[in-house]
C-alpha cells in the first residue's frame, strides 16, 4: 500500500511536457517533473534568496552587529544608536518579501542565518534582527503542504550567539518540531541510487520528504551532532555545500568572479562544463556593499547612487539574471540574490528546461 501511494505521488506530477512558453513559477518543479524527476539535486538550477530571512528588518532589536555597539544601545536604550539603525536596516534588508512569498516567486534555496537573542528566542538576522525562526520555518511548512509537488534546501548557517550546546539542541529542536514531516533524512541521502552525493527529485516524491536541512553547527560537539542527525538535518560540511562569496564591490567585479568561481568549480571537458561536486554549488549573485559606498549614501547627495540594499539589488539582480538567461553562466547549481522579486526566475528555469531552451 505504501509503494503503491508513492507511485501515485510521483505519476500526479508526471504529465508531459512538451514545449513551455510559460511557468508557474509557484510549482515549477511539479510542472518541470518529467524532465527533472531523476536529476540528482546539487544538479539542478536552484534560484535561491541570499540572506533569506533578512525582510522587515526591526529598526529597534540589533542582531549580529559589533558588540560595542550592542553595548552603547543596551546603556542608552537605544537613544544615541536610534539615528543609525533605520539606516542599519535599510542596508541589511536582502529581500523584500517574507519567506511565503519568496518561495511563491521561485525560490527553492534558503539562506537562513540566525541570531539567538538574550530571551532565548531565535531570529533571523542580517545586521539588524528579523523575523522568529517559528514564523520563518512554519511558512516553509506551509508553503510544502500546500505545494506537493515543491522541493525546498534550508541552509542554516552563521549561527550568532549559539554560545553552549544547549543553544543548538533548542533550535534543532525547534527544526524537528516545525519541518518534521518534511525533511529528507540523512538516511534517504545514503540509500539514493541515483542522487549522486545528494538525493533526486523522484527520491523526494516518492518518499513524500521534500525539505533538505543543512546545518552549520553539526561538529560543535558529540551531543550536537547527534541532535542534527535525529532532527534529519544533513552536515554542512564544504563536500556537502560549497557558497564562495565573490567579495565583489561592483557589478564588473561579480560577473567576473562568478565566472571564475564556476569555472574553478568544474573543469573543462571538449568544451564543455563538468561538475566535480557530490554536493551543492552555490554562485552567489550579490555584490558586498563597502563603507565607503554606503558612507557616501548617507552623505552625500542623491545623484542617482543606491542608498539601500533594494537600490542597489535593482541593479545586481537583473544583471545576474541576464548572465544566466544569456549563457554567461552555465549555472546549473544554486544561484542565490537579494530581492527574487526583481529576478526574472521564469527565465531561468525555461532558459534551462524548455525544450530547445
Amino acid at each position: 500500500a505504501a509503494a503503491a501511494a508513492a507511485a501515485a505521488r510521483l505519476h500526479a506530477f508526471s504529465a508531459p511536457l512538451g514545449r513551455i512558453a510559460r511557468l508557474d513559477v509557484a510549482n515549477w518543479m511539479s510542472q518541470l517533473v518529467s524532465v527533472i524527476a531523476d536529476t540528482p539535486l546539487h544538479r539542478l538550477r536552484l534560484p535561491g534568496t541570499h540572506d533569506s530571512g533578512a525582510y522587515h528588518l526591526s529598526r529597534t532589536r540589533m542582531g549580529d552587529l559589533p558588540a560595542w555597539l550592542r553595548a552603547v544601545d543596551a546603556a542608552t536604550r537605544g537613544v544615541v544608536t536610534a539615528p543609525l539603525t533605520p539606516f542599519i536596516a535599510g542596508w541589511g534588508e536582502a529581500q523584500s518579501t517574507a519567506i511565503d512569498g519568496q518561495l511563491a516567486l521561485g525560490a527553492r534555496y534558503l539562506d537562513l542565518r540566525v541570531v539567538r537573542e538574550a530571551n532565548g528566542g531565535y531570529y533571523a538576522v542580517h545586521g539588524m534582527a528579523g523575523d522568529s525562526f517559528e514564523n520563518v520555518l512554519a511558512q516553509v511548512a506551509s508553503f510544502l503542504d500546500a505545494h506537493p509537488g515543491e522541493v525546498v534546501v534550508c541552509d542554516f548557517n552563521h549561527l550568532h550567539r549559539f554560545n553552549r550546546d544547549e543553544h543548538h539542541l533548542q533550535f534543532l529542536d525547534l527544526i524537528e518540531r516545525t519541518l518534521g514531516a518534511h525533511v529528507v533524512p540523512p538516511a534517504l541521502r545514503r540509500a539514493s541510487t541515483d542522487g549522486d552525493g545528494t538525493v533526486t527529485v523522484r527520491d523526494c516524491l516518492v518518499a513524500n520528504r521534500r525539505c533538505v536541512c543543512l546545518y552549520d553547527g553539526f561538529d560543535v560537539s558529540p551531543a550536537v551532532a547527534r541532535a542534527v542527525a535525529e532532527a534529519g538535518c544533513w552536515e554542512r560540511r564544504r563536500s556537502d555545500i560549497w557558497s564562495p562569496w565573490p567579495r565583489a564591490g561592483s557589478r564588473r567585479q561579480l560577473a567576473e568572479r562568478m565566472r571564475a568561481l564556476e569555472d574553478a568549480e568544474g573543469e573543462g571537458s571538449g568544451g564543455g562544463h563538468v561538475r566535480r561536486r557530490e554536493g551543492f554549488f552555490v554562485l552567489q549573485g550579490v555584490v558586498t556593499p563597502d563603507a565607503k559606498r554606503i558612507a557616501k549614501a548617507a552623505v552625500l547627495p542623491d545623484w542617482g547612487r543606491p542608498r539601500t540594499l533594494r537600490d542597489l539589488a535593482r541593479r545586481v539582480t537583473p544583471m545576474v539574471c541576464r548572465m544566466v538567461t544569456g549563457g554567461s553562466l552555465r549555472a546549473m547549481c544554486i544561484v542565490m540574490v537579494d530581492h527574487i522579486d526583481v529576478a526574472d526566475v521564469e527565465g531561468w528555469l525555461l532558459g534551462a528546461y524548455s525544450e530547445g531552451g
